[in-house]
């Protein structure tokens, strides 16, 4: 006896009508459009030299962009939050609040 055909075609895979939240924050985070404005806001604020090697009286290059309390502690992203700083000053930084000793 032959097999009987399927009653209905199985429907094609369509489209989602709604952007999933990570489509919607697209560009909106740190690598995106707004934070790279603010970041070369600050770099040039502070005329793109690192802020903690200046306290100390050393002269170097920045050339990251940190934030002075770290969003996880509470900081956001407005200017008086934000420093320019070298790679060996933000890795130092990094591992001191790393360890539960820094803001």
């Amino acid at each position: 006896m032959p097999k009987a055909a399927p009653k209905h075609k199985p429907l094609p895979k369509l489209a989602p009508v709604h952007a999933t939240p990570q489509q919607e924050r697209y560009g909106q985070g740190r690598g995106g459009r707004p934070w790279r404005r603010l970041r070369d806001a600050i770099l040039q604020r502070d005329g793109f030299l690192c802020r903690p090697c200046a306290a100390v009286g050393r002269v170097r290059l920045a050339t990251q962009v940190d934030h002075i309390i770290g969003k996880a502690r509470g900081g956001g992203d407005d200017e008086s939050n934000l420093q320019s700083i070298c790679d060996p000053c933000h890795r130092a930084k990094s591992q001191t609040e790393a360890r539960g000793r820094g803001g």
